[in-house]
């Protein structure tokens, strides 16, 4: 296409008699080839995010009853690592499980089946929307984002959610602001972002160390499906 556009500019200026018509027929045909380019991704809740990434969040949840809860996730396309209160939840989607390791004591639990399956890791590190529409822009942590009203479920337990999410070209969700129901009634949900850096994940991150020890049944105070 951008031979054929430079053999029709050249036609046009070897003739000066043309050069009225070539005002506008040579603007239109730029624009014929500026619209063939590739265009950058936009933003979309609906989709997981497409990079690995590390992201620092603080957390407001109904079943918390607290306010600003430091959360971090390492995130892969099928690997998680969530760090929150003490505590590293590692999932993998591929083989649907999870593992729960309390690094202080270097110790872990046998890995659990996760109880609701997933294709992707949104509900850990985002919304599982079932609708989104777009309602402005932002710029979050340097970064521009689209801020979309959604419906859909969040987290792990898979909250019935509404409200607003702010979403990165990445399809990262930087930022929640809504409302989930929860054991029948309503309250606010709110993840509100710290830190974000788009990295390569260590993979040494994503398993248990071979240091650690695993749990026996008499310390399952811990354990995923207590």
């Amino acid at each position: 296409m951008l031979i054929q556009v430079v053999g029709l500019m050249s036609k046009h200026v070897l003739h000066p008699s043309r050069q009225s018509r070539s005002r506008i027929i040579v603007p239109a045909i730029a624009a014929v080839f500026m619209a063939a380019m590739p265009k950058p991704a936009a933003a979309d809740p609906l989709i997981a995010p497409t990079v690995q990434y590390v992201l620092d969040v603080e957390i407001t949840r109904p079943s918390d009853y607290s306010i600003n809860v430091p959360a971090r996730y390492f995130y892969t396309e099928r690997r998680i690592r969530i760090e929150l209160v003490g505590i590293v939840t590692l999932i993998d989607l591929d083989r649907k499980q999870k593992t729960v390791m309390i690094p202080r004591v270097r110790t872990y639990w046998r890995p659990s089946s996760l109880k609701k399956q997933a294709v992707d890791g949104r509900r850990w590190v985002g919304i599982e929307a079932t609708s989104a529409e777009e309602v402005g822009t932002a710029t979050l942590l340097g970064r521009d984002v689209t801020k979309y009203r959604v419906r859909g479920t969040i987290f792990e337990d898979q909250i019935p959610f509404e409200g607003d999410v702010w979403t990165t070209a990445e399809n990262i969700v930087l930022k929640v602001d809504g409302t989930g129901r929860f054991d029948g009634y309503s309250a606010p949900i709110k993840v509100n972002p710290v830190q974000l850096t788009v990295v390569p994940v260590d993979d040494a991150l994503l398993t248990v160390p071979s240091v650690y020890v695993r749990a026996g049944a008499s310390e399952g105070g811990h354990h995923p499906e207590d």
